[in-house]
C-alpha cells in the first residue's frame, strides 16, 4: 500500500461503465436513483418520527402519572408530619403531667416562712394541722338510727381481783358510741323464662 495514494470510500463495481457521449439518460437515471434514495430516507424518517411521537406520548403519560404520585406523596407526608407534631405535643403534655412539678408541692402554695417567728426557728412549716389552728371537731352522727345496749359486768368481775371485796354501784352510766356498718349476706334467686324452637 502506498501511503500517498487515495482510495475510494465506496467500492466501485468491477465492470466499468461505458462513457457515452450523450449524458442526458445517465443524468436522469442518476437523479432517479437519488430521488429513490431520498424517498426511502423520507419514509424511514417518517416511521422514526412516528415511533418517537408514540414514545413521547408514552413518556408524557408516565411523567403525568409520576407527577401525580409525587403530589400524593407530598400531601401524605405533610399529613403525617402534622400528625407527628400533634402526637409529640401530646407526649410532651403527658410527660409534663407525669414528671413535671406538681402544683400542690410548688412554692406558690406554701405560705412564706417568717424567720422572726419564734415558732418556726428557721424551719419550714410542717405538714398537717398546725398548732393553734381551729380544728373541724367531731362529726355529728345524730341522724343515724341508735340501738341502746346496756353493758353489765358478770358477777365474778364485780369484785376486786386483789382483795375480793365487792364493788358498789355508782348512780348514772358512762356512755359512748360505736359506729358499725352492717353487712348482710343474702342469696338472689332468679327465674329465667325458657323457650324452644318450633
Amino acid at each position: 500500500m502506498d501511503a500517498n495514494a487515495s482510495y475510494p470510500l465506496v467500492a466501485l463495481p468491477t465492470q466499468q461503465i461505458a462513457v457515452v457521449h450523450d449524458a442526458q439518460p445517465d443524468l436522469v437515471a442518476w437523479l432517479w436513483q437519488r430521488f429513490c434514495k431520498l424517498a426511502l430516507l423520507f419514509y424511514l424518517t417518517l416511521g422514526a418520527l412516528r415511533r418517537l411521537r408514540l414514545q413521547l406520548v408514552e413518556l408524557r403519560q408516565q411523567a403525568n402519572y409520576w407527577r401525580a404520585q409525587h403530589q400524593r406523596a407530598v400531601l401524605r407526608e405533610a399529613d403525617l408530619a402534622e400528625q407527628i407534631q400533634l402526637l409529640q405535643g401530646q407526649i410532651r403534655e403527658l410527660e409534663r403531667r407525669l414528671y413535671g412539678r406538681k402544683s400542690e408541692t410548688s412554692a406558690n402554695t406554701k405560705p412564706p416562712v417568717n424567720p422572726n417567728d419564734p415558732r418556726n426557728h428557721g424551719k419550714p412549716r410542717k405538714r398537717g394541722q398546725q398548732p393553734g389552728s381551729k380544728g373541724h371537731g367531731r362529726r355529728n352522727h345524730d341522724h343515724l338510727p341508735t340501738i341502746d345496749e346496756v353493758c353489765v359486768l358478770p358477777d365474778h368481775q364485780k369484785c376486786c381481783a386483789d382483795c375480793g371485796t365487792p364493788f358498789t354501784e355508782i348512780p348514772g352510766s358512762q356512755d359512748g358510741d360505736i359506729l358499725e356498718i352492717e353487712v348482710r349476706a343474702h342469696r338472689r334467686r332468679y327465674h329465667r323464662q325458657r323457650y324452644q324452637r318450633h
